[in-house]
């Protein structure tokens, strides 16, 4: 039978490994995605202002060559002139005089219109990026929303469940009183701060903080194992958790063990006598010979309560 138990939890804590690599592969696959959009909102700001100052480039050029011809620029380019008829004379004479016009324009960048068309085809790569970033963009944005709003629903759903568990183990432990715990930020549970009151019987409904060291250990053991109710864990180790209980709350704190020890292991650090009669299995550490320590185990699964002692 142990090793029937012992292979079923080995099952289980498969699945229960199963289950956190999933959560840790699809929580690194919500960083890198932030991680993207972060790089792809940096890269499409870089682009925009690369896109600005290549516009205000082209504006430069385009006004410069307006300035020393003293044309709009599209007269420019499409102005074809062919010399009228007359004699050698005459044209040299128009030539001498185009030849003065242009040493009163100054020098002119002959090279401005291919220049132009090199800016031109970088502006349209630079604009056709810009699209395709805006587009993984918006892609990026969509998943993340799709992954945040399957993630909120999973939480809301098992927070509704710890949150019920919750109130009735509470009246279980405290025989009675109100607990209630809930989000501060309902709109937005995955980053929520949690808010817990308790109530204990004949007290009125105060902060978690406020309540005396029993109480809030009492508290706290209530959303452990409502917790547990919601989602089971193969283990659970506990560190004199009992210590600040008092002897009515160690009986309802081991019968509340008792009912979960089918499903969970508990492993409990304790000095109290009712906790440990409590106990299944007991190792303690004893020192018979100076300076020797012996660990020492008992199996009190099959002895009755009283015996114990």
């Amino acid at each position: 039978e142990r090793s029937a138990l012992d292979e079923g939890l080995r099952k289980a804590q498969e699945i229960l490994d199963e289950s956190r690599s999933d959560v840790d592969r699809r929580e690194a696959e919500l960083r890198e995605l932030r991680q993207r959009e972060r790089a792809s909102s940096e890269h499409l700001h870089e682009l925009e202002l690369e896109s600005t100052r290549m516009r205000g480039l082209r504006a430069t050029v385009r006004e410069r060559l307006e300035a020393e011809w003293e044309e709009e620029f599209e007269s420019l380019l499409e102005r074809t002139e062919r010399p009228d008829q007359g004699t050698a004379g005459d044209w040299a004479h128009e030539l001498e005089q185009i030849r003065q016009k242009l040493v009163s324009v100054g020098p002119v960048n002959l090279l401005a219109a291919a220049e132009h068309d090199e800016e031109r085809e970088r502006l349209e790569f630079l604009e056709g990026q810009k699209k395709d970033l805006e587009a993984a963009r918006g892609d990026l944005l969509d998943s993340i929303q799709r992954i945040n709003e399957a993630a909120s629903v999973a939480f809301q759903e098992v927070f509704q469940q710890v949150r019920e568990n919750f109130r009735r183990i509470f009246v279980t432990l405290f025989e009675g009183g109100e607990a209630d715990v809930w989000l501060e930020d309902a709109n937005d549970p995955l980053d929520s701060p949690i808010e817990i009151s308790a109530s204990p019987r004949g007290k009125r409904t105060q902060r978690i903080h406020l309540l005396s060291g029993g109480e809030r250990a009492l508290t706290a053991l209530a959303l452990l194992f409502a917790i547990y109710l919601a989602k089971p864990s193969p283990f659970c180790v506990m560190d004199e958790v009992d210590a600040p209980l008092d002897e009515s709350n160690i009986g309802r704190f081991t019968a509340m063990l008792e009912r979960f020890k089918d499903d969970t292991q508990f492993i409990v650090i304790t000095h109290n006598s009712r906790t440990i009669e409590a106990a299944d299995h007991v190792y303690g550490v004893t020192m018979q010979e100076p300076g020797v320590s012996k660990l020492v185990a008992l199996d009190l699964k099959d002895l009755p309560r009283g015996q114990v002692a």
